[in-house]
């Protein structure tokens, strides 16, 4: 599902409230400092696990973004981003520009509480 389509069927860019909306759990851990997110598939049902470190900072959305998009369209994939690193790869390009369109309209609907779309 592409970030208009989301943003558009419920009614937020927020990425907890859509991982939330859609059934997708997500979990904070404790991971080394350069690991922000990573998904991980129990009982073939993909969970995003992000790291505690983000937990109280803006870097929480993008990264939760990111994490979402691997739930959504890759779950076959388990794999780890890093802000530090960046992603390389297909997937990962994906999956951060999915974050980006998604951290555009959150951003915009920050102030009012109303998605722009």
């Amino acid at each position: 599902m592409n970030v208009k389509t989301l943003v558009e069927t419920y009614k937020t860019a927020n990425p907890f409230t859509l991982a939330d909306n859609l059934g997708i759990e997500y979990h904070y851990v404790d991971f080394p400092e350069k690991l922000k997110g990573r998904i991980v598939v129990y009982d073939e049902e993909p969970i995003i696990l992000l790291n505690e470190s983000i937990k109280e900072t803006p870097a929480k959305y993008f990264v939760m973004g990111h994490e979402l998009k691997h739930a959504l369209d890759h779950s076959d994939l388990i794999g780890y981003y890093s802000l530090c690193y960046g992603g390389k790869g297909k997937l990962e390009r994906e999956a951060n520009d999915f974050a980006e369109e998604l951290m555009y309209y959150f951003q915009l609907g920050d102030e009012t509480n109303e998605i722009w779309v």
